[in-house]
């Protein structure tokens, strides 16, 4: 075959997430239209979003304006163009719901495919939405004597919590895909693309297999990392096997958030934790829906439960995740 173009969380919304400016999807679609170039340029056999393609679980809070937007991108790639339902494309964590309910459903119908197991017409690409099957049971039994037999195997486009040995979270749960799952799952001679964590973890192996995670298209949440960090696409190349990072031309932060706002907030939070310190009282951290989240998760909340919360506080803040 030859190239594929791949990225991950583009978090599309009108809304712009609280701590953005109001170009966020503006923004956001002209990188989308990079991509398209690069890929026409590059002649890519395929292009692979890795899930969260929306930004709003809530079917009515995605208008058709920004559907058509995304239609207007897939169909001007020119190749096929294969989506990995994310835990923003459903609902209650139900994959039937992208019939049912969701916007991503529409995208299937505008020409995107579905990538959930093999590709069709041969392609070496496997997909795993969020939350199917990691690393075990099918996965394993459909991977493994693929990705021996056919050097240099398959890739896995998967929306998962994957991370690097050592930089995994703190808290336990079912939010968490151990590396060595997929490892187990291909083999020796597997690569894996992953969304889901905005941060990028770059390229990595682990027992032989290839991970790769370039961060999200989107920088909606106010994080040290998106304040630094490149934006970019990937070209995996199913030849030699290579993951290439390929920056897009996206604005500087200062552009993106809104830094003097959240200035403020920060100044009034050390006051307030001043006054507490001085009353003898615990102090408050600057709270986000990521923050939040984490305490949750620290707390032992179970998966539905912390579903439940995020869709909540998603549709209160909108915070990017």
């Amino acid at each position: 075959m030859g190239e594929y173009l791949l990225l991950s969380d583009v978090h599309a919304t009108r809304r712009p997430p609280s701590s953005c400016t109001p170009s966020y999807w503006p923004d956001l679609r002209d990188l989308l239209w990079q991509t398209v170039a690069i890929a026409r340029e590059r002649q890519v056999h395929g292009v692979i979003w890795a899930g969260d393609v929306l930004h709003h679980k809530a079917p009515g809070r995605t208008d058709h304006g920004l559907m058509q937007d995304l239609i207007k991108v897939i169909q001007a790639y020119r190749c096929p163009v294969w989506i990995v339902p994310g835990n923003h494309d459903i609902q209650h964590d139900r994959l039937d719901s992208i019939e049912a309910t969701q916007p991503l459903g529409v995208l299937y119908l505008a020409g995107a495919h579905r990538l959930e197991g093999w590709a069709d017409d041969g392609h070496p690409l496997y997909g795993v939405p969020w939350l199917q099957d990691w690393g075990a049971g099918t996965l394993k039994a459909e991977l493994a004597s693929y990705c021996t037999a056919n050097l240099p195997g398959a890739l896995v486009a998967t929306h998962a919590p994957i991370y690097p040995p050592g930089q995994e979270p703190r808290y336990d749960g079912a939010e968490f895909a151990p590396a060595s799952w997929w490892a187990d799952a291909l083999g020796i001679a597997g690569h894996v693309f992953y969304g889901h964590i905005h941060e990028p973890h770059g390229t990595w192996q682990h027992q032989g297999v290839t991970f790769c995670n370039n961060g999200a298209l989107s920088r909606g949440s106010l994080d040290e990392h998106n304040l630094h960090r490149q934006v970019g696409c990937t070209i995996w190349d199913d030849q030699s096997g290579a993951f290439k990072f390929v920056p897009l031309a996206a604005k500087p932060a200062a552009e993106v958030f809104r830094l003097r706002e959240h200035g403020q907030a920060v100044t009034a939070q050390g006051l307030l934790d001043g006054f507490l310190a001085a009353a003898g009282q615990v102090t408050l951290g600057v709270l986000s829906v990521d923050a939040v989240l984490t305490h949750f998760r620290e707390l032992g909340l179970g998966r539905e439960e912390l579903a439940l919360a995020e869709e909540f506080l998603m549709a209160e803040e909108g915070g990017a995740r």
